[in-house]
């Protein structure tokens, strides 16, 4: 599956998004399927090694569910950061989605005006995160630099206490309110 595609509108947004829940909601059944037929240690294994689990942009590639879970949280945090530029930066459209391992920033306007990088953690400054995102967008020429990150307790919205440098922080819809 690509994991640099440009992302035009909120209504292609939307279509990604739907492929996600599709894995997740597929995974699940695998999950309730599993449970009354293995002892716990093997359904862990399957869990962690294979077995159990999607590409969270492709139902049919098997994934094992730990990565499963660790990409279609970084991806939705990326979804919902699109949503945000889409209403309060769309002239800067269309943007470029650069998942997992792609080179570039999280997500980058075709223009080059902005870069932005995102995450989904138990807290902003677990590993430094929060630190090395902003660091890691100090490195660009684009004008507009954000960090949106996508962790428990926080409420939606910029967080300017945790901005420097010029880079607008961004917390997204928390975990815990999905």
């Amino acid at each position: 599956m690509l994991k640099s595609f440009t992302v035009n509108n909120i209504k292609e947004l939307k279509q990604f998004e739907k492929k996600l829940y599709e894995s997740m909601d597929k995974t699940l059944f695998q999950i309730s399927s599993e449970i009354g037929l293995n002892s716990s240690q093997t359904l862990f294994s399957k869990m962690k090694f294979g077995g159990i689990g999607f590409d969270p942009l492709d139902s049919k590639r098997e994934l094992n569910i730990v990565e499963q879970i660790n990409q279609s949280f970084t991806y939705l945090a990326s979804f919902y950061a699109l949503e945000i530029l889409f209403t309060e930066y769309s002239e800067l459209a269309p943007f470029r989605l650069n998942l997992g391992t792609a080179p570039g920033p999280d997500i980058e306007s075709e223009c080059g005006e902005l870069a932005a990088e995102v995450f989904a953690a138990v807290a902003p400054t677990s590993n430094q995160k929060l630190k090395k995102d902003i660091n890691k967008v100090l490195e660009t020429d684009a004008k507009l630099k954000l960090v949106f990150f996508m962790c428990p307790n926080f409420e939606l919205g910029r967080q300017p206490k945790l901005e420097r440098d010029n880079v607008i922080v961004w917390a997204l819809k928390g975990a815990d309110k999905l």
